[in-house]
């Protein structure tokens, strides 16, 4: 995926579910290592931070979690 890409998917996740940018990169790098059937990194399974939660949602392709979740507004 292209940088401008990524950059542009995670602001529309910021500003359409009220998520934290990190959280949304998170959210964008979990779907990319699901969809290249990649395992996921270890930390990011048992991390609480907006990262690590964002991540695990794209990666087990769970529904998009409430606004501000992810550390949003």
């Amino acid at each position: 995926m292209p940088v401008i890409a990524f950059k542009e998917k995670a602001q529309v996740l910021v500003e359409q579910y009220g998520w934290s940018l990190t959280g949304a990169k998170g959210y964008i790098d979990g779907e990319a290592f699901r969809k290249r059937r990649k395992e996921p990194p270890v930390h990011v399974l048992g991390g609480i931070d907006d990262y690590s939660e964002g991540f695990r949602a794209g990666y087990f392709h769970l529904p998009p979690p409430p606004p501000g979740y992810l550390g949003g507004h």
